[in-house]
């Protein structure tokens, strides 16, 4: 009997735990440099702004705006996101559907920002969610308001 509650509790809280990393702000990790992450999907449109610096230039970089940590990663779920997020600012009545969106990728080294690769725009969702895209258009990662733990260093 003692083992039952102590499963049936165990479940409850973990239940409880993922279902928090899916709202936004909660802790997700540890996470692999190739992983890819099903956190839900982005929302309505909130709104999009220009000239945010950030360079993900590994992956791992948390993007601060705003008093938020937005944190990049990989969505496995792809299909169901925004394809253009930068269009949303100017008509936010529906997604296309996600197919040419390229995630950042982590490398060995960081290399030098090329012209326009650390400053882009960032179009927010509702459901903690957020796309940065580089001016050059070389560059483009989805973000989370989850707290990720990577595992990589760069």
């Amino acid at each position: 009997m003692r083992t039952m509650r102590a499963w049936a509790t165990l479940s409850v809280t973990a239940a409880l735990v993922v279902g928090g990393c899916a709202s936004g702000g909660g802790n997700v990790g540890p996470v692999e440099w190739d992983s890819e992450l099903d956190l839900g999907v982005p929302g309505e449109w909130i709104e999009t702004v220009a000239d945010v610096e950030y360079y993900p230039a590994c992956g791992n970089e948390v993007l601060t705006f705003e008093g938020d940590q937005w944190h990049p990663f990989t969505p496995s779920n792809l299909d169901d996101f925004p394809r253009e997020p930068r269009a949303m600012a100017t008509a936010p009545l529906g997604f296309a559907r996600a197919s040419a969106v390229v995630p950042s990728v982590a490398v060995g080294a960081v290399v030098e920002p090329g012209p326009g690769d650390d400053t882009g725009t960032l179009t927010i969702y509702e459901g903690g969610f957020a796309h940065w895209s580089a001016d050059s258009d070389d560059l483009e990662t989805w973000l989370t308001l989850d707290r990720l733990e990577y595992w990589w260093v760069c």
